[in-house]
């Protein structure tokens, strides 16, 4: 099972973007969370179409996938 960590911002446009991390430390505190966040958006570095993509935060989340492959050719 694949475990991933959503970062969920909302831009300078007012719009949801998410930033995926694959592999994360598990078990974050809130805290942990909120400050590596808040540490990316005072970097101020991204720039998409003239909007900041991470200029609030969201939210952040584990989310697990499961795939179930039904066949694969070789």
């Amino acid at each position: 099972m694949a475990k991933s960590l959503e970062l969920r911002f909302v831009t300078s446009l007012g719009k949801s973007k998410t930033l995926s991390v694959k592999d994360p430390i598990l078990n974050l505190t809130t805290e942990k969370a909120q400050q590596a966040m808040n540490s990316i958006i005072s970097l101020n570095m991204f720039q998409i179409e003239g909007a900041n993509p991470y200029a609030t935060v969201a939210g952040a989340r584990y989310v697990e996938r499961v795939v179930n492959d039904i066949f694969e050719v070789e």
